[in-house]
């Protein structure tokens, strides 16, 4: 009986951190939105699932996207639960991330809003930031990086 025991609670236990590092993978992306014209701010979640911050972002964050459907925002997620690699990298420098993503890679739990023209972070969502809060953060990167384009035309 005491060797079940001694086997039955490291089982439960890795079972339970495994469930708490697959949990909320359904991730914050735009893969369900589309545009019909290039973005002007890039919303890019630098998240893994072992990231408790995370947790708790990317299903606020999840619930704000649709408010954004229309508007000239991308959504997008890098994803280091298995480290820093080549494709995320790539992703970055696809996405017009290629300015900040050296100085971010690898960190986790927030949401850089970048001017898609200029590569400028514009703001970072974390934790600390409720739903109405993104909802006016993000509007507002929206807005600056509008004015930035609107004078770099003239």
């Amino acid at each position: 009986m005491k060797r079940v025991k001694t086997f039955i609670f490291p089982a439960v236990l890795v079972i339970g951190v495994a469930m708490f590092a697959l949990a909320g993978r359904d991730a914050a992306s735009g893969a369900d939105y589309t545009l019909d014209r290039e973005p002007e701010v890039i919303a890019a979640t630098f998240s893994s699932a072992w990231c408790s911050s995370c947790k708790i972002l990317k299903p606020r964050l999840a619930e704000v996207m649709p408010d954004f459907a229309d508007k000239p925002v991308k959504f997008v997620e890098l994803d280091f639960t298995f480290g820093e690699r080549g494709d995320i990298e790539d992703q970055a420098r696809a996405e017009g991330l290629e300015k900040i993503y050296p100085r971010f890679k690898g960190a986790t739990g927030f949401t850089l809003l970048v001017d898609r023209e200029t590569g400028e972070i514009l703001d970072s969502l974390t934790v600390s930031y409720d739903k109405n809060a993104m909802r006016s953060a993000i509007a507002q990167a929206i807005a600056i990086a509008a004015r930035n384009e609107a004078s770099d035309g003239d």
